[in-house]
């Protein structure tokens, strides 16, 4: 700027004094002024593109995490899918066998006494139990009341361990899949209760509402399930490979 102004009065006093040098002044101080401007131009330029190329980089960084926190998500739910899917269906295949009108039990009574050892040393029921039904007349009924405790235990405990896991990851899913999840976990732990009350309580006739529930609404909201979580999981390409 300083260049300029010596510049411009340099100028004025030759073309007060008339100097033929007026035009040759002008047309440097018009070159000067040009490419001063254009570094002016130039400077702003730069500063313009570096702030453009910063909040490009910004807007990149964020591109960058969202895409690595939804890859996250992802990754969390195509772990999870998988295992809540095999903790339902043992939970709703479990609570099928306790709640099942027709079951098939052994005839102990009249079993020989070395097959009778046998099969009672190797039964599922506890040790006090196996003991008791040894000493027992009437072991037909004593194993049957306890064979059903048992399996009312595993078929309670397979339903709660799929609630409890959907509690902890349902999050991850989509709200269709965990509808469905959240709606076969309920029928098979409603079954399974109502089922261990009749037996408890010794309800004649049965109270079958919760039962009939999970025999009719059960098996057609597994495959739909099962849909549901094939399509989430394969691509649509490559489903049925």
């Amino acid at each position: 700027m300083e260049v300029i102004n010596t510049l411009l009065q340099a100028i004025g006093a030759v073309v007060i004094a008339g100097g033929g040098l007026a035009l040759i002044v002008y047309q440097v101080f018009k070159l000067l002024s040009v490419k001063w401007l254009d570094s002016q131009f130039d400077a702003r330029l730069q500063a313009l593109k570096h702030r453009h190329d910063k909040e490009i980089e910004q807007l990149r960084f964020k591109i960058a995490a969202l895409l690595d926190r939804t890859t996250k998500l992802h990754e969390r739910e195509f772990e999870a899918l998988p295992e809540a899917w095999s903790k339902l269906n043992d939970a709703y295949w479990q609570a099928r066998v306790v709640i099942s009108v027709f079951k098939e039990y052994p005839d102990i009574d009249r079993m020989i006494s070395a097959h009778q050892f046998e099969f009672i040393d190797g039964c599922r029921l506890h040790d006090w139990e196996k003991a008791e039904l040894r000493a027992t007349e009437r072991k037909n009924e004593y194993y049957q009341k306890h064979i059903t405790g048992h399996d009312l235990f595993e078929a309670k405990s397979k339903s709660r361990d799929a609630h409890v896991f959907l509690l902890k990851n349902g999050i991850f899913f989509g709200e269709r899949i965990l509808e469905a999840l959240k709606k076969l976990d309920g029928l098979a732990w409603a079954a399974i209760i109502e089922h261990e009350i009749n037996v408890e309580h010794g309800v004649r006739p049965m109270e079958r509402k919760d039962s009939t529930a999970l025999q009719n609404e059960g098996e057609p909201l597994l495959q739909e399930l099962q849909a549901l979580i094939r399509d989430r999981l394969w691509p649509k390409e490559n489903v049925g490979l």
